[in-house]
């Protein structure tokens, strides 16, 4: 396996080879194996034109299914959102497939950072656009703790350069004020690790870049109490709270800094003792974490894929992941949708609350009972009536906080979710689950109220229904969407899929665009002459020589029914009849208006 890497590197420029080097370093430190540096290296070559997909299932067979995939994740564009999202939920798909496709691609990411000097400035903030949507959170959600801080500070620099320069000048000066007092407080924990007889190792690390950045938008500086830590590392669990009393012994930890992420794990599985302690007067974090602990905070899945395959049950980290697969069942996710699904509560913080049989729900700040439901199972959001929360009743859009015991309460005769939920959920679970309800059970509902909807929106812009819904405006509003039939396009608007209001104006303009047509056709054909409505087109009955203006609201044409509206001071204001703004007119101050016959063209014939 060496061999054939070796063989691939030394067919790459010196530029390339570089690329590769990082990325073999970097793979190397996720702790993957061999096969899976040579299926990247594969990738790469042929990339870069030094393979072809020939000589890859003759030489590399291994590879080819891994180098599909990757060429795949290549496709994202972030200017097609259609193309785009169809090509994330492939990679959703080869993330429940193989995990370890999604890190080859993150670490030719970080490979790629190294060389950014021919990229012009739009090209870096595209990459930058891109880590931060997309592979950042990825790599957070994965655990790749290290590399979503190499990540993030990378893109900050590209996206803005100065304030990357500000705040790291900041966080130099106040790392070499504090360094000499860290490093008294490593001697005292290095103590107290002796004292106790264990065997460890400790060292300070500074917050990274972009993680301040976020804070300062909140927090002064001396708000900030990680800005450097210590790290110890020790050898079982109960060496970790056994330190952390023998600290508490001997410096003041400061109040609510405290967290106990072993005994209640981050939904990514990071595990570690956080307590910030009041050292020479200087706020300090301490962070205390077994080898195991510290392997899997820094390189995640990686670390845990190493394992996986000795084990015959599915573990709890197997279930966190399972958030992945429930991007694919949404056919109807945007790029917004998916990228915030990618995001969502990795920086906003997260609670975990309970079942009455003690069972550990992760969810994000501020979910509710209903959010809660659906993270059980899909009937017990759809039947979910009221919740129990601590055993007292709750409402179901109550805010659940960490700790609390949720007990849901369910109706098997209930008509199911209320659309009120959509806008009350924080996951985007419960909210794919509630949108597949109504699509499954609510169809001839959705076909009611969406044309309803779009009955309603035609007349608020001052149209007809009959005369914008005509089946020539139908049949082309069908090809635009690629439906097959009308209730497919009521249905999507019914469910919120297609806005009312931005297809009324797509047919307001449409039926503009036939009325200007015919029109112009009808003067070809009677030699008459006329562009835009003119004043002197409009009788106003019962008033001679008065100044005309034409509503910007309803744009009335020649040939619509129109009315005349008596302003103060601008005089007769021309709306179309059916204009839902004359309803609000004192009605003595309209004045029946018709359009005059049209003035026909005059040719001299030629003797």
């Amino acid at each position: 396996m060496k061999e054939k890497i070796n063989a691939l590197l030394n067919k790459f420029d010196e530029k390339n080879f570089k690329t590769a080097q990082v990325f073999i370093n970097t793979i190397s430190d996720m702790g993957l194996k061999e096969e899976i540096q040579l299926d990247g290296i594969v990738y790469f070559a042929f990339k870069c034109n030094l393979l072809t997909k020939e000589e890859i299932e003759q030489n590399f067979s291994h590879s080819v299914e891994t180098v599909d995939i990757l060429l795949k994740l290549d496709a994202i564009n972030y200017s097609q959102q259609v193309k785009e999202a169809e090509n994330l939920r492939k990679m959703f798909f080869a993330i429940t497939k193989d995990v370890r496709i999604i890190m080859i691609k993150i670490a030719f990411i970080i490979a790629d950072l190294h060389d950014l000097e021919d990229n012009s400035e739009d090209e870096l903030k595209s990459i930058a656009h891109s880590i931060f949507a997309l592979y950042a959170p990825l790599a957070a959600r994965l655990g790749l703790s290290n590399y979503k801080t190499i990540l993030e500070d990378t893109a900050f620099m590209l996206q803005n350069p100065q304030e990357h320069e500000q705040v790291q000048k900041q966080v130099d000066e106040r790392y070499h004020e504090r360094q000499p007092i860290v490093n008294r407080l490593k001697s005292l924990v290095e103590e107290c690790l002796s004292s106790l007889d264990i065997k460890g190792r400790v060292y300070g690390r500074k917050k990274h870049i972009y993680s301040i950045y976020k804070k300062l938008k909140d927090h002064s500086w001396d708000d900030i109490y990680d800005l450097v830590a210590v790290r110890a590392i020790v050898g079982s669990v109960s060496d970790c709270y056994a330190l952390l009393g023998r600290i508490h012994t001997k410096v003041e930890p400061l109040q609510k800094r405290f967290k106990d992420y072993i005994a209640i794990p981050k939904s990514n599985g990071y595990q570690s003792l956080h307590t910030t302690v009041i050292f020479e007067g200087v706020p300090v974090e301490i962070q205390i974490r077994t080898e195991d602990m510290h392997k899997y905070a820094e390189y995640g899945v990686a670390a845990h894929w190493l394992y996986k395959e000795k084990k015959n049950k599915q573990d709890e980290l197997d279930s966190r992941l399972a958030w992945l697969r429930q991007m694919m069942e949404n056919d109807n996710s945007s790029i917004d949708e998916l990228a915030s699904s990618l995001g969502q509560d990795i920086y906003e913080g997260e609670i975990f609350v309970q079942t009455p049989k003690g069972k550990v729900i992760y969810l994000p700040r501020d979910a509710t009972p209903i959010d809660f439901a659906y993270a059980i199972h899909s009937e017990v959001g759809n039947k979910c009536v009221g919740a129990k929360v601590n055993n007292k009743m709750k409402p179901t859009t109550s805010i659940l906080h960490n700790g609390d015991v949720v007990e849901i309460i369910t109706n098997p005769n209930s008509k199911g979710p209320s659309r009120d939920w959509l806008k009350i959920v924080k996951t985007n679970e419960a909210r794919n689950k509630i949108n597949t309800f109504f699509k499954k059970n609510m169809k001839e509902e959705n076909i009611k109220m969406g044309k309803t909807m779009l009955e309603n929106a035609i007349k608020e812009k001052g149209y007809s229904v009959s005369k914008l819904l005509t089946k020539k405006n139908l049949t082309e509003i069908l090809d635009y969407y690629n439906f097959t039939e009308e209730n497919e396009l009521f249905a999507n608007i019914g469910t919120g899929a297609i806005p009312a209001k931005v297809l009324a104006n797509k047919l307001a303009s449409s039926y503009q665009k036939q009325i200007k047509n015919e029109i112009s056709t009808e003067q070809n054909t009677a030699g008459i002459t006329i562009s835009a409505p003119t004043e002197k087109q409009v009788n106003v009955i019962g008033l001679n020589n008065v100044l005309i203006k034409f509503a910007g609201c309803c744009h009335p044409m020649y040939g619509d029914d129109i009315i005349g509206f008596v302003s103060t001071g601008r005089g007769v204001i021309i709306h179309r009849s059916i204009c839902p703004n004359t309803l609000c007119f004192d009605l003595d101050r309209l004045q029946q208006a018709v359009w005059k016959p049209l003035e026909q063209k005059t040719t001299k014939k030629k003797k």
